[in-house]
């Protein structure tokens, strides 16, 4: 791993491409303005009997909030009809350093939230979703597992760091 200052690895755009596997197929959930993934793990301060206090890790939250710029009937409906439901999702977070980087998650769930910003340029609306927890590291074959049409082509499957979800990046060709 090759850390420290390096200006190719600086994003200023991301992917534009968030896809739900429905019933066994990879759908596009419409163009989107924003994509936040937020992994968060809070803590607890402990005091001991000396006086003392250390910070200890406590529940993780993997969140996904996307700002979508699609708000016609169809989409809107989409959203709705996804509530409380767990898919395959695929985010696509443009490209970083000549390379193709994607984030996989094995499975979220749609929290049936709706936020529809009017009016807005363009208008738009929020969809939120929570990742769950899987019980082993996540991992995925690009060449299978992702879109079609993604740009990946790995056929190797590509382990993640954690139970939540998995980074993969691959060379642009």
């Amino acid at each position: 791993m090759a850390l420290g200052k390096n200006i190719k690895r600086v994003r200023l755009n991301g992917g534009n491409n968030a896809q739900l596997k429905i019933s066994s197929t990879w759908t596009a959930i419409g163009h989107l303005l924003k994509g936040v993934i937020e992994d968060m793990t809070d803590s607890t301060e402990v005091t001991f009997a000396d006086g003392d206090t250390t910070e200890l890790p406590g529940k993780r939250k993997v969140k996904i909030t996307l700002t979508l710029g699609q708000t016609s009937k169809e989409e809107l409906e989409l959203i709705d009809s996804l509530a409380d439901s767990t898919f395959e999702f695929f985010y696509y977070n443009g490209q970083i350093d000549s390379k193709h980087q994607a984030i996989y998650f094995k499975e979220i769930k749609i929290i049936p939230k709706l936020n529809l910003e009017s009016p807005g340029s363009p208008m738009q609306m929020v969809l939120e979703a929570t990742a769950v927890k899987q019980a082993a590291l996540v991992s995925v074959t690009p060449s299978t597992g992702f879109p079609s049409g993604a740009g990946f082509t790995g056929a190797s499957p590509i382990t993640g760091k954690n139970n939540y979800y998995v980074i993969v990046e691959e060379a642009i060709v």
